[in-house]
């Protein structure tokens, strides 16, 4: 099925910014170049666009010498499927989604304090009551950041990028309305994280000698019950569903869920190509 004049102006907007034309597993780097996804047998070779990296170059985002960017996922791809039009957008993420959040940890360090203040005779009552202050409004960063992305991406990111382009090229390209294109696509959200089976990040990862697990603490679960807090009872995977669904009822995306590095290969041979 040949492309739309309204989709082919989006693969051409796009095509503006062949420098960050990479493939998969050069996107999937750390800042230390070490890439989540394996390589072994010309694996992970598709080439998709930098998100991240356009986002980062454009000036829309520059203020006074500030770089304020919205959190954008790390890559955007696309497809033309029989009558739809899918636009594929890909967040890698070098860290287990099957753990509990931070906030947990936080919850059980303030527990164990608690135990060594009785011991002390209150002498870290006042600290304790910081943290407990702390504790109440704490919300984790990576699954925040991790729950913003598509959202931030769909509705301030993308538009503001074509809004940069259209104003640079508007003597030679037709304008596209953005957002309404954005609205009549099939969006697809996937974040793919690292697994037992495949962990470039082996030494951090020996060095926290974990695993992940279903347990969560007592304290946590009890905790959780006490505030209807979720977020002290679950998976970064299993909180970030919360927020999937929301955005799929909301139209802001057509689907959105999860992929371990292992199986991103396939991902690419069953949906990108």
């Amino acid at each position: 099925m040949p492309l739309t004049k309204e989709e082919a102006q989006f693969v051409e907007f796009l095509g503006s910014f062949p420098q960050f034309y990479k493939k998969a597993h050069e996107i999937a780097q750390s800042s230390k170049g070490v890439s989540i996804l394996p390589m072994e047998n010309g694996e992970n070779e598709f080439k998709m666009y930098a998100l991240d990296d356009i986002c980062h170059s454009c000036q829309i985002f520059k203020e006074n010498g500030l770089r304020i960017t919205p959190k954008t996922t790390d890559a955007i791809w696309y497809k033309k499927e029989k009558d739809n039009f899918f636009i594929f957008l890909i967040e890698f993420k070098g860290d287990f989604l099957c753990k509990a959040s931070t906030k947990c940890t936080l919850v059980e360090a303030v527990d164990n304090l608690k135990v060594k203040n009785e011991r002390l005779n209150d002498e870290l009552e006042h600290e304790l009551f910081l943290l407990d202050k702390v504790l109440s409004k704490y919300s984790d960063k990576m699954l925040n950041g991790l729950a913003h992305k598509p959202l931030e991406t769909v509705t301030i990111a993308l538009p503001l990028i074509y809004e940069e382009y259209y104003q640079k090229n508007k003597q030679n390209v037709e304008f596209l309305d953005i957002r309404e294109f954005l609205q009549n696509s099939r969006i697809v959200y996937r974040v793919v994280s690292i697994s037992d089976k495949y962990e470039p990040n082996r030494q951090r990862s020996r060095g926290r000698s974990y695993r992940c697990s279903n347990m969560i603490p007592s304290i946590c679960k009890r905790l959780a019950e006490e505030r209807h807090d979720h977020e002290l009872d679950a998976s970064y995977e299993s909180s970030l569903q919360t927020y999937h669904r929301r955005y799929e009822r909301a139209g802001i995306v057509y689907s959105a869920g999860f992929v371990d590095n292992i199986a991103f290969n396939n991902f690419i041979e069953n949906y990108l190509k």
